[in-house]
This record gives structure tokens, sequence and C-alpha cells, in this order.
């Protein structure tokens, strides 16, 4: 079951990276390729996972907004397993993430949701966030392209 979802979700990405070579890609769209395809391991779900060690994983989930379609939702973050935590492993994949959006021209909008790590206060995470450029609006946060 889990084998034939993966062969699933391959196809849809493979056709919909043909697509985008073959078209014209928004900013988004672009940021979205290149965002997929730094990684080789994805789920069903949209999360895609960056091997920073040989233990050590990052797990993101980005997307198009659906509020705001010319910009990106980051909704995740977490490094595991938890004896990885603390290293500058997120902060490594949120910087390259955050120069894909500068390199597209794109929004990056969130909020604050620890989630994880029982270690995380949500002052913690916003201070974090600001480091990659973030600062906050409304009831969320975002961030503009450099």
């Amino acid at each position: 079951k889990v084998e034939i979802r993966s062969r699933v979700v391959k196809h849809l990405l493979t056709e919909w990276r043909k697509y985008l070579l073959t078209e014209q890609a928004s900013p988004v769209e672009a940021f979205m390729q290149e965002y997929y395809s730094n990684s080789e391991a994805q789920d069903g779900m949209g999360f895609i996972y960056w091997q920073m060690s040989e233990t050590c994983i990052v797990k993101t989930l980005a997307y198009k907004d659906r509020q705001n379609p010319e910009d990106i939702y980051f909704e995740a973050i977490q490094t595991f397993p938890p004896e990885c935590e603390g290293e500058g492993y997120a902060s490594e994949v949120m910087n390259k993430i955050t120069a894909l959006a500068d390199k597209h021209g794109v929004v990056m909008r969130s909020t604050i949701k620890p989630f994880g790590s029982e270690r995380v206060e949500a002052g913690d995470l916003m201070k974090w966030y600001s480091r990659a450029g973030f600062v906050k609006a409304g009831s969320g946060i975002i961030r503009e392209p450099k």
C-alpha cells in the first residue's frame, strides 16, 4: 500500500516537473520545483526529507499558499531523531529554503506552531524564524525575498 502510494507520488511529481519544464513556470511553481528537487525522499503528505548526516534528518513542509497563491506557505520544519536537535541542521535547511525564495522572488508566510520537541517554546521559535528574515504580520509571520 505504501509502495503504491510512493510510486503514484513519484509519477505525479515527475509529470508535474515535465509540465513545468515545458510551460512558463510562475515564481511559486519554479520555487516548488526546485524545493522538491532538493530531496530524494518525499511522502504522500507533502513532507520532504533532507538527509543531514548518517543518522539525522530534517523534515519540511512547504506549499503554494491557498490564501495568497503568489506566496509560499511554510508549515513545518523538524529535526529528528531528537538527539539530532540543536546541531544546526534545521537552520541549515531553512537557509537553503530562504535562498530559494530569494532566487525566485517569492514571499514566505507561516505561523508559529511549536511541535515535535517539547523543548521549543513559541518565543524561542519566533527568534529562530526572525534570524531567517521572518517578521510578525497579523496572526502569522512573513518573509519578503531579499
